[in-house]
């Protein structure tokens, strides 16, 4: 998965859910992730999934992009359905879609949104220091990154990864891992005093964005008021289960539609 591009994203947006506010789109997550949770209908889990697939076109990202980031965690929903398997696909169907829906849910939240306005907003609610951990852990992650990277490419270039050497290559990996370790520990505490040097006490200020809400922050709001209204009809009504059929048939309208409508996002 490239972070960078999942920050490039978030920071260089122009649609209308990059100019949301950032607790709309946190609610919206919130809701959306709570349907997920709540419902165990295979048809109203593909309508919410095929629903978000049209946000991301609406939302200005390569669709294709965004929905491959989102789809890691089906790896894991899928082994987990086949060691539960009781003979049931519509069953093995609910657990992939739960976690593709919840997947692409999050993924909508952190590519439409930079990263230092969701931890000022879920500031209030966290303990400080776990706060400032949030931080520092996700500006550390483009340096171990481009670590990882040199140390792969050093590897191959001496001849440490070649194919069919498995255990040499897992040796040799092994080995390089140990001493990014190293290097990633010495990091730390030279980031660290250049972060004392610079006046760090403890405290890392951020910015919080303050305005009235405005046309963006509802829409995406109402979007997943509407999405957890769903969820809570079909799993709690009596004799509504068959809506979720009808969810399904409007949110492959909206798709088809939103693709027609920017044919250049589909990329």
């Amino acid at each position: 998965m490239d972070v960078a591009i999942i920050d490039y994203y978030a920071n260089h947006g122009m649609s209308f859910l990059h100019r949301a506010s950032t607790l709309p789109k946190i609610a919206f997550a919130v809701l959306s992730i709570a349907s997920v949770v709540l419902t165990s209908d295979l048809y109203l889990l593909l309508g919410i999934y095929i629903s978000l697939a049209a946000l991301v076109i609406w939302s200005r990202l390569p669709i294709m992009r965004i929905l491959s980031i989102a789809a890691y965690p089906a790896i894991f929903a899928l082994i987990f359905a086949v060691a539960s398997w009781n003979g049931s696909w519509v069953r093995a169907g609910v657990i992939i879609m739960k976690a593709l829906t919840a997947a692409l849910t999050m993924v909508i939240l952190i590519v439409t949104t930079p990263y230092p306005d969701i931890f000022v907003s879920i500031r209030p609610v966290l303990p400080k220091i776990i706060a400032e951990a949030l931080v520092m852990t996700y500006r550390s992650i483009f340096i171990l990154l481009e670590l990882m990277n040199n140390l792969v490419k050093a590897l191959r270039v001496r001849g440490g990864l070649t194919r069919r050497r498995y255990v040499s290559n897992v040796v040799n990996f092994s080995t390089g891992i140990g001493l990014l370790l190293i290097r990633g520990l010495d990091l730390s505490e030279k980031f660290y005093g250049v972060m004392t040097v610079r006046g760090y006490g403890g405290k890392i200020s951020a910015a919080e964005r303050k305005g009235k809400p405005g046309i963006n922050d509802i829409c995406i709001a109402l979007i997943g008021l509407l999405i957890f209204a769903a969820g809570l009809v079909i799993r709690f009504g009596t004799g509504m289960r068959d809506i979720s059929i009808f969810v399904l048939v409007f949110s492959v309208l909206i798709f088809f539609v939103s693709v027609i409508t920017v044919p250049h996002l589909r990329t």
